[in-house]
């Protein structure tokens, strides 16, 4: 038996985020080390017997560890460093967590750490809602589509990634709305600027989501609640210290009946509104479930992180309306497969110490099933078939389509650290996409027997200058290249209407400098600029056919963005903390796509606007009494408006824009959010916490349509809304079971999002979490 024996473990702070660059030192053994980038460490051939481990990072206090170390013995010990708060004349320098490292970055970004979260009944959508400058309209409850709109700019024009893969075309059930919050570290936020290194073509910012990165956990939780709501997440890792091998999974799974009630027209069979009244939906079930599994090692000599992994998707969700309430369905059912293969690759000091590079390559098969056979009926909200004698389905000619897609994507990043002040960093991202549809009811259907095929390059490099702790820039190149073969109708209007093969090629580059300096060590500004461009994404190019319908001809997007921002953290008073934050944004885009959307006609399209300006403001204001008081709120003002002097239309050509300097209709101009939590130690029995937090959202009324259109009585508005939720959770045996209560909607208010699409009222969830 080995005389020696093996400690490890990870070393985070009283917050849950992983340090970096602990000294970790067994006295009296003369052996350490530090933890890595993740806050792990790990010491080896420790000669058997009883030590003391000393545990100590610059600016928090430094703890002390017995261990007893047995022959043969893996020992895994878990630390958490407390931050001192010792005053002192000197100037502390306080050690960094991730979130505050991504914070200091030169770009305009927030980082959420989702610790706070783990215990609601929430995913990572409600959060993102949460942050000023950002809007989501959803169009109904759990599993419904939603639209990401961040100071203006919406749907693909903000890229998602998770550990910074890209999630395009991942399926309906791999949304923001399914996924659960228990599974991600934390979430980075960029506006406007977009980092190199995520090798996207996003006009005004990303969403980077950061999934644990823990070597061992277990963490499962279970919701249910109103409309007959379950929730149900597992997720876990699994490490050999000393082997390197890992294994990470997680499965979620989400069911919900959505039967809230909406205030809804009654119509009959030729659409004359009969009465308006208090009606549940009815044909509104969401199901969905998950299961994702990785393999591989870490820390090797050849790895930091190999993993090859297999993710499984699937959801069912019956559609209850259109783009607008105006239309609504009782037979149509969209439902969706995904299975993704995944490999990994990440290696710093690659042949020189000086290289870090990183690899990502995926396969993605994605099956859609639009169905849509019931023949002459029609619904109304009381969910009585109205029969028609025509031979269409609901949503017009009768359908019953599958939708099969394959994607590869692939991402290199490098970085050379040409000396401490110089970095240089290339990424090339690849992203092939294939669509072939096959319609039952409908096998010629003409336009379904052309290739549906999606070719995009992006190239981006970036020069990084840091000449001092105080001031860095970075300065950046990106180039996009698209190939798309579809097919589009010719002669629109004419004897000779045909479809036929349609071929586009798009090419474009952009450019940009992002710089940072702190006035004072707690004073940072922040500035950027870029002259970027987006591709249009497949599903605006080719529909879904079912809502969206397909525009072979949507052109590139681009944009010059500027951003400026300043953060202030200070301390007006001993265990007083106080944080600001001010951002101004400006958006100046050429052929922006939008989506298209009127209130009889229950499908969209997307479009070529000429151009569009935003100005925007943003503020924060956080406040932290010691562990047990937090105060916060932000508020977000964006003016976009159309700035072209003229339109195409296709059977009046070229005309007077008559819109010029009103508001982009459907998009809320003003809002904001408030947030409050009590946390409490030690209450009833010892290692228990009970934790109250508070939620408030309110947005200002806003036109549905063109303002310019239509009488001050006549136009069609969504009315100014507020929401209330309240959460109370309560853990025990410090943090490993816990147990929460939440209300969303406390005041029953009427909400609506996209299209004036009614939301959920007054609901009710309880939450159960177990954490290891």
């Amino acid at each position: 038996m080995s005389e020696t024996a093996n400690l490890s473990g990870q070393v985070t702070a009283d917050d849950g985020e992983p340090l970096v660059g602990v000294s970790v030192v067994v006295l009296k053994a003369g052996v350490g080390t530090y933890t890595d980038v993740d806050g792990f460490y790990k010491l080896t051939n420790i000669p058997a017997g009883t030590y003391s481990v000393q545990f100590s990072y610059v600016g928090f206090t430094t703890q002390t560890l017995i261990v007893e170390l047995q022959s043969g013995e893996v020992l895994t010990k878990a630390i958490v460093l407390t931050e001192d708060v010792t005053q002192i004349d000197e100037v502390t320098v306080k050690g960094l967590s991730k979130v505050q490292k991504v914070k200091q970055e030169p770009y305009s970004v927030k980082a959420i750490s989702a610790e706070t979260y783990y215990n609601l009944s929430t995913d990572v959508q409600s959060i993102l809602g949460r942050v000023e400058g950002v809007n989501i309209r959803e169009e109904g409850g759990l599993g419904s589509d939603s639209q990401f709109s961040l100071f203006g700019f919406s749907g693909n024009q903000i890229k998602f990634f998770i550990d910074g893969i890209p999630m395009d075309n991942y399926g309906s059930s791999l949304g923001l709305n399914t996924i659960p919050v228990t599974s991600i570290e934390r979430i980075e936020v960029y506006n406007g600027v977009v980092p190199v290194y995520l090798g996207t073509d996003a006009l005004g910012g990303a969403v980077n989501i950061i999934t644990k990165q823990n070597s061992n956990f277990l963490d499962a939780a279970y919701t249910f609640g109103s409309f007959n709501t379950h929730r149900a997440a597992v997720n876990g890792a699994y490490t050999n210290s000393e082997t390197g091998f890992t294994v990470r999974g997680n499965f979620n799974f989400n069911y919900s009946d959505n039967d809230y009630e909406v205030l809804a027209d009654i119509t009959d069979v030729n659409g004359n509104i009969e009465d308006t009244r208090w009606v549940k939906r009815f044909h509104d079930t969401y199901k969905s479930g998950t299961a994702k599994v990785e393999v591989g090692v870490v820390d090797k000599s050849y790895a930091d992180q190999l993993l090859i992994g297999i993710t499984a998707a699937k959801d069912e969700n019956d559609v209850q309306t259109g783009a607008t309430m105006e239309t609504v369905y009782g037979g149509i059912e969209q439902n969706s497969e995904s299975v993704i293969s995944t490999l990994k690759y990440r290696k710093s000091g690659l042949f020189t110490e000086h290289l870090d590079a990183s690899f990502y390559a995926a396969y993605n098969a994605t099956r859609t099933h639009n169905l849509d056979t019931l023949t002459g009926v029609r619904y109304n909200w009381l969910g009585t078939p109205v029969y028609t004698g025509t031979t269409e389905g609901e949503q017009g000619n009768r359908n019953d389509e599958t939708l099969t897609d394959n994607e590869f994507n692939t991402q290199l990043n490098l970085g050379y650290q040409i000396s401490e002040s110089h970095t240089l960093a290339f990424n090339h991202a690849l992203q092939y996409f294939h669509r072939d549809i096959n319609d039952v009811l409908n096998p010629d259907k003409p336009e379904n027997q052309f290739p549906k095929s999606y070719y995009k390059n992006n190239l981006g490099v970036c020069y990084t200058f840091s000449p001092n702790k105080k001031w860095n820039a970075t300065l950046f190149g990106k180039g996009y290249f698209l190939n798309v073969e579809t097919s589009k109708q010719y002669d629109y209007g004419t004897p000779n209407v045909r479809i036929d093969s349609y071929k586009n090629s798009k090419n474009a580059f952009g450019y940009g400098l992002a710089t940072t300096y702190f006035l004072l060590e707690n004073l940072q500004l922040k500035a950027s600029y870029e002259h970027t461009y987006r591709m249009p994404a497949p599903e605006e190019i080719f529909g879904d056919n079912l809502f969206v319908t397909a525009n072979p001809e949507l052109g590139p997007e681009q944009s010059d963005n500027f951003n400026f921002n300043a953060k202030w953290d200070f301390e007006p008073a001993e265990n007083h903390n106080v944080q600001l934050e001010g951002s101004f944004i400006y958006r100046n885009a050429s052929d922006l796509i939008y989506q298209r959307v009127t209130v009889a006609n229950p499908q969209t399209s997307y479009a070529n606007l000429a151009e569009v300006r935003t100005l925007g403001y943003a503020g924060t204001l956080n406040y932290k009494f010691k562990d047990w008081l937090r105060l916060g709120g932000n508020i977000t003002y964006q003016d976009i408006t159309d700035q072209a002097d003229f339109v195409y239309n296709d059977y009046a050509g070229q005309q007077t824009n008559f819109q010029k300097g009103f508001r982009i209709p459907n998009t809320p101009y003003l809002f904001g959010n408030v947030n409050a939590g009590v946390d409490f130690k030690d209450v009833v029995v010892k290692q228990s916490h009970l934790s109250v937090n508070y939620f408030f959202n309110y947005i200002n009324e806003y036109f549905l349509s063109w303002a310019e259109y239509g009488s001050e009585d006549s136009k069609k508005i969504i009315p100014e809304q507020s929401s209330h939720d309240l959460a109370v959770s309560y853990s025990l045996k410090d943090g490993k079971y816990n147990f929460t209560l939440e209300c969303k909607n406390l005041t029953d208010q009427m909400l609506f999002d996209q299209y004036k699409l009614q939301k959920p009222g007054r609901a009710f969830y309880l939450k159960f979490r177990y954490a290891l």
